[in-house]
């Protein structure tokens, strides 16, 4: 049975692997057995973007991986098919809010426009990101032993277990990962500062890839590390590292630090 959707994801796995390459609606459009006009409309409308802005977006998310990694800006310009340097220069600060040059001084938040995973319902592909470079962790910490298949339950339990026996979790920021290296399952709890029976944990330099979530739920929270890992950082042509995913509690939001290389 013809599932529009599922024709709509060879579109935009062929984009992704052609994004360096020209690319022409009339290619898409035979690629799925469409008409080139009837792509244009279906996409469009199953979207709110066009099919040429949508591979404008990708190329320019995918930029930033390069700027960030020292390619020189005129090199990026040309790899993603601008013009001249000063194009892309104009483009880039129109989608980010700052010149490619500014990138590596300034830390402030990020767009990604995601690759679209098309379903029956498609969710926002307009993401905030940072991106932390060389960032270590000294932190002191309480732990305990978690069953990996409760973990919405016991993590939650464990948050509100401390904050009635440390006071001072109640009004600092506040740090958690998942242990997953040891043969048991092991949740911390940390401060930046040290308190009563906490222990000093070091969490050596990475690089980090960082979304924020308003939502202090549990599934919630493990809803976006998921996606993180599964479309965002691959959209972004990262790859993973093989150390703590941290949750770091402000007030009003919880940002989540996926480590990267």
């Amino acid at each position: 049975m013809y599932n529009i959707y599922n024709e709509l994801n060879k579109i935009t796995d062929y984009i992704e692997e052609h994004i360096l390459d020209q690319i022409t609606t009339k290619e898409l459009a035979s690629l799925i057995g469409l008409n080139e006009n009837v792509l244009k409309n279906v996409f469009g409308c199953v979207t709110g973007i066009s099919i040429t802005e949508y591979i404008r977006l990708r190329r320019l998310s995918c930029s930033v991986t390069d700027i960030l990694n020292g390619e020189s800006i005129t090199s990026v310009s040309y790899k993603y098919l601008y013009n001249s340097p000063s194009s892309y220069n104009r483009a880039f600060k129109k989608f980010e809010g700052l010149t490619p040059r500014d990138l590596k001084k300034n830390h402030k938040e990020l767009k990604l426009f995601n690759k679209i995973q098309f379903k029956e319902s498609i969710k926002n592909y307009n993401v905030n990101y940072k991106i932390y470079k060389n960032k270590e962790l000294n932190l002191y910490s309480v732990s305990k032993k978690i069953d990996y298949n409760n973990r919405t339950k016991e993590i939650p339990d464990f948050w509100k277990e401390v904050k009635l026996k440390y006071p001072e979790f109640m009004n600092h920021k506040r740090y958690g990962f998942l242990d997953k290296n040891s043969e048991e399952l092991t949740y911390y709890c940390m401060l930046e500062k040290k308190f009563n029976h906490s222990k000093k944990i070091n969490i050596k330099k990475c690089n980090y890839f960082a979304i924020k979530t308003t939502s202090f739920e549990a599934l919630d929270i493990i809803d976006n590390i998921n996606k993180g890992l599964r479309e965002y950082i691959h959209s972004l042509n990262y790859k993973l590292v093989n150390m703590p995913r941290i949750e770091i509690y402000n007030n009003d939001y919880v940002e989540i630090l996926i480590p990267i290389t």
